[in-house]
């Protein structure tokens, strides 16, 4: 391999390192968009998860949950149990884990 060659493809083999997580990282933000579909709570992720969009435990709602990552304030958010789904602020489900402070 001449020398020019193998500066070429290490060079392509550098950016194809790079390339590939930025590629994943961009193709994930779907999880997260403002405009994802609610949980069905009759889906399967619902059901084993025991997800209800209403919580019978006002202590106990998405909002306060660790896991939420949505804003305080919107009908909704993005959970790590529900991926491409958004969770309703005042649903419950038994991953419930209180946000630290």
């Amino acid at each position: 391999m001449t020398d020019k060659k193998r500066r070429q493809f290490v060079t392509f083999m550098g950016a194809s390192t790079v390339a590939i997580p930025v590629s994943a990282l961009v193709g994930s933000r779907a999880a997260f968009a403002d405009d994802a579909p609610m949980v069905d709570e009759a889906s399967a992720a619902a059901i084993n998860w025991d997800y209800k969009a209403e919580s019978t435990m006002p202590d106990q709602m998405c909002v306060n949950c660790a896991l939420y990552q949505g804003e305080a304030d919107a009908k909704g958010g993005p959970c790590p149990l529900f991926p491409g789904s958004a969770v309703s602020t005042t649903g419950w489900c038994k991953a419930y884990a209180p946000k630290p402070g």
